[in-house]
């Protein structure tokens, strides 16, 4: 567990180069997240109202539930990670209280989003809007009030696809000035967009959002370095791979009664136990107590 995963976190955003982070959900996630050389993950809402809830990503977490999730992925995580919040489940009371939760339960970094409820992925039709100055309120108080001066805050805006392009640039202007670390404008649609963006804030650590038949046109991590972007987020990828991993595998059992082949290339299910760390607890074993290990075998 880190032990001050804000500091990680600035000590990331202060090196060269953009930063990598899929979006990890559960153990599993973060464990294959880490272990594939990945210094940044990403708790995306998406992959908490999907894997925790088994609901879409439609404003129906809550921030205990990501708070949840944060806690128990940050207990044995080596890297930092960054939380997304949604709109911070309330007014500017709550935000604050959600800030104070997600920092106790680990997380580095804490993003907010001034959608109105109900909240969308932004990727989805039929989002609204707060006002400017009602979500500005909930930046400033989320700077002010998070216990650790080192947590990260980012503010994310959808203005692109409820107003305008302008609109969001005026909106993302407002937060910055409200004190956000990092800024978010969600869904752009153009490359002229993403430039536009990007020369509005040169300097200013930006984040894009790359999501599998989003709106926001490919990048390759190069490409979005290349542009003007600090962070790549890949939130979608991991929740949406085991969703279509598992039914694969699901309907490959129900059409021949054997589950074999029914994962590609994979030969003994006990390597699940590696991956989450078998190693590390057979080794503490000896240390604490009685336990047995034929011939330095852990299998």
């Amino acid at each position: 567990m880190l032990q001050n995963p804000g500091r990680a976190l600035r000590e990331l955003l202060a090196q060269p180069g953009i930063i990598m982070a899929p979006g990890i959900y559960d153990g599993i996630s973060a464990r294959v997240c880490e272990q594939s050389g990945f210094k940044l993950g990403y708790l995306s809402g998406a992959g908490v109202a999907t894997s925790y809830l088994g609901e879409p990503d439609i404003g129906l977490t809550g921030a205990r539930d990501v708070a949840d999730v944060s806690g128990r992925i940050a207990l044995k995580s080596g890297i930092p990670f960054i939380t997304d919040a949604d709109t911070g489940y309330g007014n500017v009371l709550n935000v604050i209280r959600t800030v104070w939760e997600l920092e106790m339960a680990g997380s580095a970094g804490i993003q907010l989003e001034g959608q109105g409820s109900p909240k969308r992925c932004g990727h989805l039709n039929g989002k609204q809007c707060i006002p400017a100055e009602e979500f500005a309120a909930k930046i400033r108080a989320a700077v002010a009030e998070k216990m650790n001066k080192d947590t990260v805050i980012v503010a994310r805006t959808d203005a692109r696809a409820v107003y305008n392009l302008d609109e969001a640039l005026r909106r993302a202007d407002m937060y910055l000035s409200a004190g956000a670390d990092i800024l978010f404008i969600e869904a752009p649609q153009t490359l002229e967009e993403i430039r536009t963006i990007t020369e509005t804030f040169e300097g200013v650590p930006l984040f894009t959002n790359q999501v599998i038949g989003g709106k926001t046109p490919r990048l390759t991590a190069k490409e979005a370095q290349e542009l003007g972007y600090k962070i790549i987020i890949y939130p979608d990828v991991m929740p949406y791979c085991a969703s279509v991993m598992f039914r694969r595998a699901c309907d490959r059992i129900m059409e021949t009664g054997q589950s074999w082949d029914a994962i590609p290339d994979a030969q003994d299910s006990r390597n699940l136990f590696m991956t989450m760390g078998m190693k590390h607890w057979r080794a503490l074993e000896p240390q604490y107590g009685d336990c047995t290990v034929l011939d330095g075998k852990l299998f």
